[in-house]
């Protein structure tokens, strides 16, 4: 694995650097918080933050997305887009991990969706190390870290004085063999706070049962009274799907225009009450009970048996941002108690 490290000082020399293989995102300060942006010029970039409040997902999976149009001519495919080269810097573990959870769903060896895999395919993914963790985190639970390696192709640490970059995957060598006129050999002192940031930010983690037997339990529990105690609150918005890094549910739609229309493909939500609605009229999941059994099965019941692996990264956004304060940890652990 190899490792490197630049100083702070002349970190903007990287990002000049990186503009020049393409098109660069990083985390940027605005009115609503930090957020993924376009990074031109003088470097923005910053360093201190929790995390984004929308998922990574958007940059590779959109949510509103044109995939063919027609005209009098005929049915055409949609545009490609922008076909340059992609660096995103700065994502944390936990969004980072969310990739190797939609690669199983849109680029996996049978299916494969042309629009994901070309994003993925021209994208270097940088993630950045946690300092510490928010309020809501619980990615240790569900197989990752704060300094997870996991869907990234390096995973950058925010020391004091420096950056230090560590090479995941070949296309992560590749970048730090490129820019190493930029870098230096990592210092001793760095490797030590590498390490004791992650431990710190470890121990902040709570340790709660997300794996082993929790898929079996859910199962067992399918028709549990408790299902609707816990969805007496929920408004069916479906905020917390469209904050999940890793929900992947899409509705296909036409749209009339004046001289043609477009199938275009838009994120939809098993919380929402049409989402399963039958064209007889015949709703399987008509109640809300049973909406939030679906969403909490899919992620550590269904996912786990479909894929082996349990589809919930633990960012905790939609824990964070639902509007009647439903905490999918103490869902989980009320039903598999």
């Amino acid at each position: 694995m190899r490792q490197a490290a630049v100083d702070k000082k002349n970190f903007n020399k990287l990002v000049t650097a990186m503009l020049k293989q393409g098109a660069v995102r990083g985390p940027v300060r605005g009115d609503r918080g930090v957020s993924l942006a376009d990074i031109s010029g003088k470097s923005t970039i910053v360093f201190e933050y929790e995390n984004f409040e929308l998922p990574l997902k958007r940059e590779f999976f959109p949510q509103c997305e044109t995939l063919a149009a027609y005209d009098g001519g005929g049915w055409h495919a949609a545009a490609s887009g922008d076909a340059r080269q992609r660096i995103i810097f700065g994502v944390r573990p936990c969004d980072a991990q969310s990739l190797m959870h939609l690669d199983r769903v849109f680029a996996d060896e049978k299916r494969t969706d042309p629009s994901y895999k070309s994003r993925r395919d021209r994208t270097l993914v940088i993630s950045m190390a946690c300092e510490t963790a928010g309020p809501a985190c619980f990615c240790s639970s569900v197989g990752g870290g704060p300094a997870s390696a996991n869907g990234a192709d390096v995973v950058a640490f925010n020391l004091r004085n420096s950056l230090l970059f560590e090479a995941v995957t070949p296309r992560g060598e590749a970048f730090l063999a490129k820019n190493k006129a930029l870098l230096r050999e990592v210092a001793p002192a760095e490797l030590k706070a590498r390490k004791d940031q992650e431990a710190r930010a470890l121990k902040e983690l709570p340790a709660l049962a997300m794996a082993g037997e929790t898929a079996a339990k859910l199962a067992k529990n399918f028709n549990s009274p408790l299902w609707e105690s816990i969805a007496e609150t929920c408004l069916s918005c479906g905020a917390c799907t469209y904050l999940c890094p890793t929900c992947h549910c899409f509705d296909i739609c036409d749209e009339q225009q004046a001289q043609g229309g477009a199938k275009v493909r838009v994120h939809d939500a098993c919380m929402f009450a049409s989402f399963t609605r039958e064209a007889s009229g015949y709703n399987p999941r008509g109640r809300r009970r049973e909406r939030m059994r679906q969403r909490v099965m899919h992620k550590f019941s269904y996912a786990p048996e479909n894929f082996g692996e349990i589809f919930c990264v633990g960012c905790g956004r939609c824990v964070v941002q639902c509007p009647s304060n439903i905490d999918i940890r103490e869902t989980v652990s009320r039903v598999t108690a």
